[in-house]
């Protein structure tokens, strides 16, 4: 029974991801045919470069979790991390609604399967997007003021803030009494749950808070593991800004340096509001938007988005999806073996 319900939940979450993207395909296609003047003079080596930093920016992001989950004394292959995270990305960026949660279990439930403990893979899983995600900030910043958008001396300023703050925030996720305390008082909070609040656990709960803590703190970076990291993580995001950089190079369309920055924090801003998976017409409006303000036409404007965004969101999901096809496959060819 249990295995006829898996096969359904992992179909509807196929067919739900797939069906998004060709909800989503009339409207590029159209957009495409409107386009076609624009899209002609494509110089497909620049296209080539711009498809390979899009993949290169999903790879780094898998091996900046890879590098997490060593500091924490747990090797996982690079290709199994590759794959958790292909599938991972495409569940997160096409299903409405249910993306993003959808992406953390099933990268959480593909680490447990490789022999990681089910706390150290859901916690790796977290920290890999907020190291990310402050990098990006971090990276934005200092961008800004290089560029002239922002005065040199407030953007250093704003990054001071910033590592100190994620390194005052480490520094509390670290301490042992504390760390114990806040998983005490979660516990407590999701025994009051119904339906959460049964098992073995809810009757210790601080037993279950103290085995919480310890897992928590076995992931603990040393320096060079750290800056590793670090240097992975901006590594992403630069392959990602690179892509859109590409991508302008192989439509012929003269873009500054800043209008690009500002296009891509736009994107990225628009992905983590996450009011459509994807950040799907919020992100290819705004940087749009940003396009279309700097003086660059409309249509080679829409050129642009187009191209990035069939790149770095369709296709990428699109891999992603037969990533989880196959696995999905496979884990049912070994169910029907044993």
């Amino acid at each position: 029974m249990w295995k006829l319900v898996r096969r359904i939940v992992q179909w509807s979450v196929l067919v739900i991801g797939i069906g998004f993207l060709v909800w989503q395909l009339p409207g590029l296609v159209g957009e495409a045919g409107r386009l076609r003047s624009a899209l002609a003079g494509m110089r497909w080596e620049w296209f080539s470069v711009a498809v390979l930093c899009g993949l290169g920016s999903l790879v780094a992001y898998g091996e900046l979790h890879r590098r997490l989950l060593l500091g924490g004394g747990v090797q996982v292959g690079t290709w199994a991390i590759q794959a958790i995270h292909f599938a991972e990305n495409a569940l997160s960026t096409t299903l409405p609604a249910l993306g993003d949660p959808a992406g953390f279990a099933y990268a959480t439930y593909k680490l447990h399967q490789r022999g990681v403990g089910g706390v150290l893979a859901a916690w790796s899983t977290v920290l890999s997007g907020v190291v990310a995600t402050i990098v990006l900030l971090l990276l934005g910043v200092l961008g800004l003021g290089a560029t002239g958008r922002v005065p040199v001396v407030t953007a250093a300023a704003v990054a001071v803030v910033i590592v100190a703050g994620s390194w005052a925030c480490w520094r509390v996720v670290t301490n042992a009494g504390l760390l114990h305390r806040t998983m005490h008082a979660l516990t407590e909070l999701a025994r009051r749950v119904p339906l959460l609040g049964r098992g073995a656990w809810a009757a210790e709960p601080d037993a279950t808070a103290r085995r919480v803590s310890e897992r928590i703190q076995l992931l603990r970076p040393s320096g060079p593991q750290w800056t590793a990291v670090v240097v992975v993580a901006a590594l992403s995001w630069a392959f990602d800004f690179l892509s859109l950089t590409a991508t302008a190079v192989a439509l012929g369309v003269p873009l500054a340096w800043s209008v690009l920055l500002v296009g891509f924090l736009v994107v990225q801003a628009s992905i983590a509001l996450q009011i459509m998976p994807g950040g799907a017409g919020l992100a290819e409006a705004g940087l749009l938007g940003v396009l279309v303000t700097s003086g660059t036409p409309a249509a080679e404007a829409m050129a642009v988005v187009l191209v990035y965004r069939g790149i770095n969101w369709v296709g990428l999901a699109v891999l992603g999806w037969l990533v989880y096809l196959v696995d999905m496959r496979g884990r049912a060819g070994r169910c029907d073996e044993s």
